[in-house]
């Protein structure tokens, strides 16, 4: 059976592994970004990390997933945000092939993540959007079973969308959710476990705080619902470790400013893969460009 090294490439940690055709994960490991260190010294690190893995296993191909607005023809960033400074205009493809000696692909990271939850996650499904709630708040279009990328590879960037005037992810991202623990009890480096677990124990500072998280991220996804009429709303992200709680308490709000019509039409759910996602979906993205 043909393996594949993948990376994951975020701002803060760097996930690689072996992964097989199937997309069944055989080791996995991390590493930090070093993000601070500039765009170059990253790809550095993967070519590092590849030369180590391509020595110890016979390889049919490198697949990464990265932060970042990516052309997945040519391989090259086309823009990225501060997080990695000096990333955009890198020929990623280009750089990682010739140093390692085998055929890469390349493609951002969250549509990685919605490739991996089609084949492997969520299979079947062929009309959806995803939302990964971290620190900001990525997404991915699937129509008809194909991603849709947008004419310079930027489309699902709904964090950067107003929702009663400020950006989504202002408010309806784990920092947004940070904020209004901060505003509605005392400023601390608040986690959203933290958050969490104060919200179950009935604290009512807290749930006042929650509560305007869900209210900002259920009208933006109320917002999505009506413009794409999906199958379903994959949503993923560390805030998803709530589970089923999670999802209702999602569903309950959402209902406040969705049509009957919406709710009964479109399934919210959780994403399935968890932190390998970007993994398998960037070798699904390298197996369907050759």
């Amino acid at each position: 059976m043909k393996h594949y090294l993948a990376f994951d490439i975020g701002g803060t940690q760097i996930k690689y592994g072996i992964v097989t055709k199937n997309g069944d994960i055989l080791s996995h490991f991390m590493m930090d970004t070093a993000a601070h260190l500039g765009g170059q010294a990253i790809i550095e690190k993967v070519i590092a990390a590849g030369k180590t893995m391509v020595a110890n296993y016979s390889l049919s191909g490198i697949a990464i997933s990265t932060a970042g607005q990516v052309n997945f023809h040519t391989g090259t960033i086309v823009a990225a945000g501060e997080t990695i400074p000096h990333y955009t205009g890198i020929d990623i493809k280009k750089l990682v092939s010739e140093a390692l000696g085998l055929p890469v692909e390349v493609r951002n990271d969250v549509d990685c993540a919605a490739l991996g939850e089609m084949w492997l996650g969520h299979h079947g499904s062929r009309d959806f959007i995803t939302l990964t709630v971290g620190t900001g708040i990525g997404g991915a279009i699937v129509i008809d079973g194909k991603m849709y990328s947008g004419h310079s590879f930027s489309a699902g960037e709904w964090g950067y969308m107003l929702v009663d005037g400020e950006p989504f992810e202002k408010n309806a991202s784990v920092s947004g959710l940070i904020h209004f623990a901060n505003h509605y009890k005392e400023e601390r480096p608040w986690t959203g476990k933290e958050i969490f677990d104060l919200y179950d124990q009935g604290d009512e500072e807290i749930q006042k705080a929650v509560r305007q998280f869900y209210r900002y991220l259920s009208m933006g996804i109320s917002n999505l619902i009506y413009i794409f009429n999906p199958e379903k709303v994959i949503i993923g992200g560390g805030v998803t470790a709530r589970g089923e709680r999670f999802l209702q308490e999602v569903q309950a709000e959402i209902n406040n400013y969705l049509l009957p019509s919406f709710q009964k039409n479109t399934e919210i759910v959780l994403a399935k893969l968890s932190n390998h996602a970007g993994m398998i979906g960037a070798v699904y993205h390298f197996l369907r460009m050759r």
